[in-house]
């Protein structure tokens, strides 16, 4: 008795897609919950509840729950809807019908609710309303096995059909008792429908289990009592009928998504899948049957996930079991290993703990310990620490020793950008981690960023006055903004509470750092033509007001063609940030006659690349400059690109250069060079520069360039190539030599040498 053309009466059973969700167990959507709001999860929560205590006949329990939730979230009209079926179970129709109209009020096209209306009003005798609702709901869907349903229900209302013959006789079809039977199948399965839709299932498994047994081809009423069944948690005996419903109809969809529902239940997800992926390979747009698929891969993934974690659990368990049975035995050796420790005899530390794990390879514990030993011992011992470490977090990956201890060793070997992020997790789950944030201030540190560093050691240190960590941390912070006397004062700190430690004994060993700096410069030049040698010298005075800021006064004497010109100049450069510098120069000559009467001159740097190891920092910078002399303007731009190489031992710096030169007198140069009064001239080129660093104490750098050159009081376009190196003596006194050759046009050829000295005190 097929009442639907097959394959399919998806849209059909919408009723029973709506009540398989409502028993969904209470752990689906748990995955989902992560993401929503602290009241959506509620919600959730009160609405399955809800649902499944309506499913269960506990009408003022599922009323209860269903008001809270859709209160929690007004917009569900899912959850509204099963607060409308509860209130009309129960007989309180008025509230059942209000319910149903808002969600009507809020989605026209929802069609339970309209059903529901229905219902109530054949319950209340208001069978003009009834027929309204049902007109409007037949143009939707006029084949619609519950329409058809509700039509009945109401013609019998207004017309009680004649009573039924109860005696079945089992003839051939065309006989008077094969039509009594079918009359009374069609009653039976209008009833069960009906005790379903009202929540009484154990009255519509009664009624469609009749159905079957008069009529066993009837595949539709087999789909119905598998879909009450499983309301019942019954599944064995859906399972029998959806198969034999896909027995008779092997292409039924909605049987084929009981038996898929029934697996998604006993998790059995596998099964579940399977059954799904046969649905879809023929209706692949069917959405029960698509949000079924999602549910059993989230279950699938969450069977897994308890899986592991029980994996783990159990292995935690057992390491601890092992860890108590032999803690009375090795507490001496542990003992002795953390005053060794303390001693800083960390080869010997090491051995203890490397002794205790050949008997308990799998101890994070001492898997860490090892690992920290190791660290301690310097570079050459980092790849063995970084193993403890690794291998303790795979037997605990919370183990919050073991990844701090990663992150420790990032940190001695430069990797910042992978210390960061393990700390973070740490940070994480336990933001008062004293050992993390104390790492987190040394990365900061190491970033270039001391005074930061110094604010969060300084925190700390008001946490924990003892920890000589800590305290060297704040320590070395103050060093990093020059406040080396401070600094040693708190490095004394530490050594009251830690007097043995080699570490702090060499931090109080450091010198004070000199603060001021003085560049004296000399050069002889020799030009081609009948100009007479050039001699030039300056001196240079720095001081560091802090971590970022220098001030520099600087006096220059130059005798060129015979005449002595005076340049004093002052300059001011700073650090905004670990990226960007900048700086700013002003002078003049008060005797010019070939130097600037007047000049100024900005620029700076800016890393647009950290890099690492072979290709390092990436910077552009940017030098400009106007300077007035006696017979010209000159004004210039010079944008440029540095390159650093080989862990920063090697950097190419590269520039274009461009001039705009004004002469404003006629007259001539020192040299007979005429200008020309009012003429704007335009000057372009580039420079190219390698340095590098063979020794940690010698600088070596080669240059070319084809540019304008302004440094006599005009503009000639030139050529120079020239090299040199510096060599620090010590870290107070440092050397310069250079040379260079150039040759300018239509003009002298030029060849000079230059020393220099640097001493800091």
């Amino acid at each position: 008795m097929r009442r639907q053309p097959l394959p399919s009466r998806l849209g059909a059973l919408r009723p029973f897609a709506l009540l398989v969700i409502a028993c969904l167990p209470s752990a689906i959507g748990s995955a989902q919950a992560q993401a929503q709001l602290p009241d959506e999860v509620t919600a959730e929560r009160l609405s399955r509840e809800g649902a499944a205590a309506r499913q269960d006949g506990r009408l003022d329990e599922a009323i209860t729950a269903l008001g809270r939730a859709t209160r929690l979230k007004p917009a569900d009209v899912d959850t509204q809807l099963q607060l409308g079926l509860a209130l009309f179970a129960k007989g309180r129709f008025d509230e059942a019908s209000s319910q149903f109209r808002k969600i009507l009020g809020a989605a026209p096209d929802y069609d339970e609710a309209r059903a529901g209306l229905i219902r109530v009003a054949l319950a209340t005798k208001d069978l003009d309303g009834a027929e309204r609702e049902l007109a409007t709901l037949k143009r939707r869907s006029p084949n619609d096995p519950d329409v058809i349903t509700l039509e009945g229900q109401l013609s019998a209302a207004r017309k009680p059909a004649p009573p039924l013959e109860p005696q079945l006789r089992s003839t051939s079809d065309e006989s008077p008792g094969t039509e009594a039977t079918s009359t009374a199948s069609r009653r039976l399965f209008v009833e069960g429908q009906a005790a379903r839709k009202a929540g009484r299932f154990d009255e519509a498994i009664a009624r469609f289990s009749k159905v079957v047994a008069l009529d066993p081809d009837d595949v539709d009423a087999q789909v119905e009592l598998g879909g009450v069944l499983i309301a019942r948690q019954r599944f064995a005996d859906a399972r029998a009928a959806f198969a034999k419903a896909l027995a008779k109809t092997p292409e039924y969809g909605d049987a084929r998504l009981g038996l898929a529902r029934i697996a998604y239940y006993e998790k059995r997800t596998a099964d579940a899948a399977r059954e799904v992926g046969l649905l879809l390979a023929r209706e692949p747009k069917n959405r029960e049957a698509l949000r079924l698929r999602v549910q059993i891969a989230r279950a699938a993934a969450e069977l897994d996930a308890a899986a592991e974690k029980a994996k783990r659990d159990l292995e935690a368990a057992r390491i601890e079991l092992a860890k108590q049975q032999a803690q009375a035995a090795e507490r001496r050796r542990t003992e002795e290993a953390t005053a060794l420790r303390k001693a800083g005899k960390f080869t010997a530390a090491e051995a203890i703990y490397r002794s205790l794990l050949q008997s308990r390879p799998k101890d994070a514990d001492l898997l860490v310990s090892a690992g920290s030993m190791a660290a301690f011992q310097g570079k050459t011992r980092f790849a063995d620490a970084r193993r403890d470490f690794e291998a303790a977090g795979a037997i605990n990956p919370a183990y919050d020793d073991a990844i701090l201890g990663l992150a420790r060793v990032d940190l001695y070997e430069g990797k910042l950008e992978d210390a960061e992020p393990r700390i973070a997790r740490v940070l994480a789950r336990r933001p008062e981690n004293i050992e993390a944030k104390a790492l987190s201030a040394r990365v900061i540190l190491a970033r270039g960023e001391p005074s930061e560093a110094e604010t969060i050691f300084r925190q700390l240190r008001a946490r924990q006055s003892k920890d000589t960590d800590i305290l060297l941390g704040l320590g070395d912070s103050l060093r990093g903004t020059m406040q080396d006397d401070e600094a040693r004062l708190i490095y004394r700190e530490a050594a009251i509470v830690d007097p043995d430690s080699a570490e702090i004994a060499a931090r109080i060993a450091q010198g004070i750092r000199p603060r001021w700096r003085l560049d004296l410069d000399g050069s002889l030049s020799i030009l081609s033509q009948k100009g007479s040698d050039w001699q030039e010298g300056s001196a240079r005075l720095s001081y560091i007001l802090n971590d970022r800021t220098v001030i520099t006064g600087g006096i220059e004497v130059t005798n060129r063609f015979r005449i002595v010109n005076t340049l004093i100049d002052a300059r001011l450069d700073h650090r905004w940030s670990d990226a960007w510098t900048s700086y700013l120069r002003i002078g003049g000559s008060p005797d010019a006659v070939y130097r600037p009467i007047v000049f100024g001159e900005a620029g700076g740097t800016l890393r647009v690349m950290d890099g690492n190891g072979l290709f390092g920092a990436t910077l552009l910078t940017l030098d400009s400059g106007y300077a007035k002399y006696d017979a010209t303007d000159a004004m210039t731009a010079s944008p440029g690109l540095q390159q650093y190489l080989l862990d920063g031992r090697l950097w190419i710096s590269g520039k274009v250069i461009g001039t705009l030169a004004n002469s404003t007198v006629t007259t001539r140069a020192p040299d007979g060079f005429a200008f020309v009064r009012d003429r704007l001239s335009k000057f372009g080129g580039y420079s190219v520069r390698v340095d590098g660093m063979p020794t940690d104490r010698l600088t070596l750098f080669v240059g070319w360039a084809d540019a304008p050159d302004t440094s006599d009081g005009r503009v000639i376009p030139t050529q120079a190539v020239y090299g040199g190196g510096i060599y620090d003596l010590n870290e107070s006194i440092s050397v310069k030599l250079s040379a260079a050759h150039e040759q300018r046009v239509k003009s002298y050829d030029r060849t000079s040498v230059n020393v220099g000295l640097t001493t800091r005190f």
